[in-house]
């Protein structure tokens, strides 16, 4: 029998050691000085990278509701920035590691790195040491560059040009309209790139333009590479950013599958983001002592002002106001987790230039919350003739966005493939449907057409 004195004795110093934080030591090992302190908690070298090892095998482990890993192709996002990169080394060496136990995550049935090359839009970025760092990892490097999205294709023999011309005058709200052009094959795609971005006004509007872009093609080299899942290098302090730039560019509509932990908006690729849960400098720490090279990614705001655009600001919010509040970041972000997608939204037709929900009746919202003095500027008559209503393929951000682009400009071709199928799925009103088939009608390759040709 036990004396019940001993009922009363304290528990063995090894195990108070190993609960509480031994003060000046790291909270892990408690005997080596701690190197770094990340939300007033002490880590040494070592066992930091432990932890950050730990933290993505977790937080690619809570995605297993949406994704069978074992059987899944990743593709690694890679920008070449610190957290893209940081993400990559973490993926590769999940990839490669011995894993043990019954919780223990298998690997993944491959995985690939996916880079979109921007040098003609920024001829300052390191493509080079992109592609380096890609060969490091030693994984597979699949590529696509921004120009891609106007070459001409079967199902996008033509091109979306806008005319900013109203179809019903007197109508009460703008109309957005546009008619299709045949793409001149004198002009290398790169230049009509350049054109299209000389023809949005604001950095604002330029970097909404090539984050579509960017989404757009990373979701065709996945599917080109017969991967099901994306890794998108965001982190807990680019979502908080992200999340609030896109607030205030009026994207709520769609903000929970653009700042999620998963997102399968795009139906056969999942979007995750393992590196959710890492903050700026967790990630920068975790490059320095791994030795993990990056990249410079140069942008449209580089070596601007804090309001330059809306993205700048809002990241200049952020930083700011977490140096002098630590739990800013976590806060926003827990703030998100909480956030579902609107079953409408989930039902809802692809904007024609995102790609994200079209919010029901945005154009009466824009037209009656928007104070601006610029009116867009008009079209020639004769364009008019030949235009047809995008309106309601258009979410809210988007209609802000083309509002202020100069007439003319050509959008990518990905914005055609939309469009049609947008037509096909009836989610144009009946009488814009029935115009835009009498628009495409001279651009669609009808199988009467293959079989005159083969006889």
């Amino acid at each position: 029998m036990c004396d019940a004195s001993t009922l009363d004795m304290p528990p063995p110093a090894e195990a108070v050691s190993r609960r509480k934080a031994v003060p000046g030591k790291c909270i892990k090992c408690k005997t080596a000085k701690p190197n770094v302190a990340i939300r007033r908690i002490q880590y040494c070298r070592q066992c930091f990278v432990k932890a950050s090892v730990s933290k993505f095998r977790m937080a690619v482990g809570r995605s297993r509701k949406c994704v069978d890993w074992p059987r899944a192709k990743v593709m690694i996002a890679l920008s070449g920035g610190p957290t893209s990169s940081a993400m990559l080394r973490l993926t590769a060496d999940l990839q490669t590691m011995d894993l043990r136990g019954k919780d223990a995550m298998p690997p993944f049935a491959g995985a690939v790195v996916g880079h979109i090359d921007e040098s003609c839009l920024f001829p300052s970025s390191a493509e080079g040491k992109i592609r380096d760092i890609a060969a490091e990892s030693g994984l597979q490097l699949e590529t696509l560059a921004l120009e891609h999205v106007f070459l001409p294709t079967e199902d996008r023999p033509a091109l979306l040009e806008l005319v900013q011309a109203s179809l019903a005058s007197g109508s009460a709200s703008e109309q957005f309209c546009a008619r299709f052009s045949k793409p001149e094959k004198d002009v290398p795609c790169a230049e009509q790139l350049r054109m299209l971005f000389s023809k949005l006004t604001s950095p604002t509007d330029k970097e909404d333009m090539l984050q579509a872009i960017k989404t757009a093609l990373l979701v065709q080299l996945a599917r080109n590479s017969g991967c099901g899942v994306i890794f998108v290098g965001d982190s807990s302090t680019r979502i908080a950013v992200k999340a609030m730039a896109l607030i205030g560019r009026g994207r709520g509509f769609s903000l929970p599958l653009e700042v999620g932990a998963e997102s399968q908006w795009f139906q056969d690729i999942v979007a995750v983001r393992p590196m959710r849960d890492f903050v700026a400098k967790e990630v920068a720490f975790f490059n320095c002592w791994t030795r993990q090279p990056t990249a410079f990614v140069p942008t449209f705001t580089t070596a601007e002002h804090r309001r330059a655009s809306i993205n700048r600001l809002a990241e200049a919010f952020i930083v700011e106001l977490d140096q002098g509040f630590a739990s800013t970041v976590p806060t926003v972000c827990r703030t998100l987790q909480k956030l579902e997608t609107r079953p409408d939204a989930l039902a809802a037709a692809p904007c024609l230039v995102c790609g994200m929900p079209v919010e029901p009746d945005a154009n009466i919202w824009r037209t009656c919350l928007t104070i601006d003095g610029n009116a867009p500027e008009p079209a020639p008559e004769s364009n008019a003739n030949d235009a047809f209503d995008i309106t309601s393929c258009l979410c809210y951000s988007c209609q802000s966005m083309l509002r202020h682009t100069t007439p003319g400009a050509r959008l990518p071709g990905f914005c055609t493939s939309r469009l049609h199928a947008a037509a096909a799925g009836s989610f144009l009103p009946s009488e814009n449907h029935e115009q835009l088939r009498r628009q495409i009608e001279n651009f669609i390759i009808c199988d009467s057409d293959d079989d005159s040709d083969n006889n």
